[in-house]
């Protein structure tokens, strides 16, 4: 009606009257949506390639043997289902107007971050667990984590983080909305939830469950630890006393060595991801007053710093574990040159091939499967013999959660 008493086209009575869409679509500026592809692009690659490395280095038969092993596997898939999933999706939102994944992707990619980020943090828990117990009381260590137990306790965790994730797949749809003065349908991925008040006690429910309670509580954890190792008194003084002080000195620096890098690891873990739980919390309780296209930038920067912590851990490894770099190195040469390897002719079996087993080993180009020594014996899995050897056996442990130090053998 407003239409036809202005005799005016709808894109002409839109300009004089300056109206706004219906439907409003909050975007980033234009000149940042390079930056943000370039960023998650680099993301994506690192993480793939860097977890990737670490699941396939973990997976060889002698590492799987080690029940620690399955942590570091449960951190690396985690961050590998951030870096396959939820990084390409969020790309594609940020470069289209519209939802183009469909419903089931809609709620698969918000399920699986959450899934991601609940295990990342429970797993660095257990370990943090873990070696608490075996720094702070090596001798009752031996029944508790053996390999069975391991699993069932990675098993246990992922199957919480399932639980704590499952109200997203209820509560996310996809919504058509259709602005008829523009004449343009809008399709977007959105949390439909009952009420206000529910999504408000479940973003509190997870940022405590999820990121408050397991910082403090590993804090706690490491901050006993690293006063066991740095302090002046030792709990056990008397095992230690019976090992020479050279002896002394390797364990502590092997441990010292290890819960650095899990306390980076988890430090690394909170400086990502305690700006997304804060902002999140914000703006579920409406204390900033900003504009849609404010509050997507807002949550844009803080997801994207997020994700960036699925490329933490495996650099990690990288810098403050010499065995994992070698053996990193290893493999990416190894597939490197197998890609570009050309085949040379066969002239004969004598002349083509090795003649003796030393020279077979020699040619093979092979990645040194990780020792599962590392971990058992540092959760009193070895042997123990009688007198002075029992006691070494059970103090000389090494915390490191990458397996991979070679030991030598007392006869």
């Amino acid at each position: 009606m407003m239409l036809k008493a202005s005799n005016l086209s709808r894109w002409q009575f839109i300009q004089h009257f300056s109206i706004p869409p219906l439907v409003s679509v909050p975007r980033l500026p234009a000149a940042l949506v390079p930056v943000f592809g370039l960023l998650y692009v680099l993301i994506f690659l690192l993480a793939v390639v860097g977890n990737g490395a670490v699941l396939v280095l973990m997976c060889r038969k002698k590492a799987l043997q080690s029940p620690s092993t399955f942590f570091i596997c449960s951190l690396a898939l985690s961050d590998l289902l951030i870096g396959i999933v939820c990084v390409p999706a969020s790309l594609l939102q940020h470069f289209f107007n519209n939802w183009l994944a469909g419903d089931f992707l809609c709620k698969l990619v918000p399920f699986l971050q959450v899934t991601a980020i609940a295990t990342s943090i429970l797993t660095m828990t257990c370990i943090a667990v873990e070696r608490f117990q075996g720094i702070l009381y090596p001798l009752h260590v031996r029944n508790s984590y053996i390999l069975h137990s391991s699993i069932m306790m990675v098993v246990a965790v992922w199957l919480v983080a399932l639980a704590i994730a499952a109200p997203m797949w209820f509560v996310q749809k996809v919504e058509v909305k259709y602005d008829f003065l523009f004449e343009v349908q809008h399709t977007s991925c959105l949390e439909v939830w009952p009420s206000l008040q529910w999504r408000r006690t479940y973003t509190v429910c997870l940022s405590v469950m999820v990121f408050l309670v397991p910082m403090v509580t590993m804090a706690i954890l490491y901050g006993k630890i690293m006063g066991e190792l740095w302090g002046k008194h030792r709990i056990h003084e008397a095992v230690f006393q019976t090992l020479p002080g050279s002896e002394i000195n390797k364990i502590t620096r092997r441990k010292r060595k290890a819960v650095k890098m899990m306390a980076t690891v988890v430090l690394l873990f909170g400086v990502c991801w305690a700006p997304f739980h804060l902002v999140s919390l914000l703006l579920d309780y409406e204390n900033l007053n900003l504009n849609l296209d404010s509050e997507l930038l807002l949550l844009s920067l803080v997801q994207i710093l997020g994700f960036s912590n699925s490329v933490c851990n495996p650099v990690v490894y990288a810098a403050l574990n010499t065995n994992f770099k070698k053996d990193l190195l290893a493999l990416l040469t190894q597939r490197w040159s197998l890609c570009f390897r050309r085949r040379k002719p066969r002239v004969g079996i004598s002349i083509t091939e090795p003649r003796t087993t030393a020279e077979r080993t020699e040619r093979r180009v092979r990645v040194q499967p990780w020792s599962k020594v590392a971990w058992e014996m540092d959760n009193g899995v070895a042997p123990v013999t009688n007198g002075a050897s029992s006691i070494r056996s059970m103090v000389a442990t090494d915390p490191d959660p990458i397996p991979g130090k070679k030991r030598r053998t007392r006869q």
